[in-house]
């Protein structure tokens, strides 16, 4: 199986992440890959970022630092569409290093972007 082949099949796998959900085109890493949907409640979503590839560096502070500033860029550019998609005002997320639960960040409706130990 050739490699498009073999990421097209690992998109399908990531329902629930921005990159299955928003993200056009195939990539082999991708920081999209790590926001999963948790659930939906109050019509608020809720995310949670873990590493999944080579793109979600966390092994140093300053890594994870970038991976949060990654992170809250991508909500910037895909918080409408997450609000179209699934019928929500706000958007809570919890940003995991490799250990544990170590930043988060809140989008509201009116774009404004509130970011927790970053």
């Amino acid at each position: 199986m050739d490699d498009t082949k073999k990421l097209e099949i690992e998109k399908k796998e990531l329902v629930g992440t921005i990159y299955h959900d928003f993200v056009k085109s195939i990539h082999k890493n991708s920081i999209y890959k790590s926001i999963q949907l948790f659930k939906i409640d109050n019509n608020t979503a809720y995310y949670e970022c873990e590493p999944y590839d080579k793109a979600y560096r966390c092994s140093t502070d300053e890594q994870f630092f970038e991976t949060c500033k990654k992170l809250e860029r991508a909500f910037k550019k895909y918080y409408k569409k997450i609000f179209e998609k699934y019928g929500v005002n706000a958007i809570c997320v919890e940003i995991y290093n490799e250990y544990s639960c170590d930043a988060g960040l809140s989008v509201y409706d009116n774009g404004l972007i509130e970011t927790s130990n970053f």
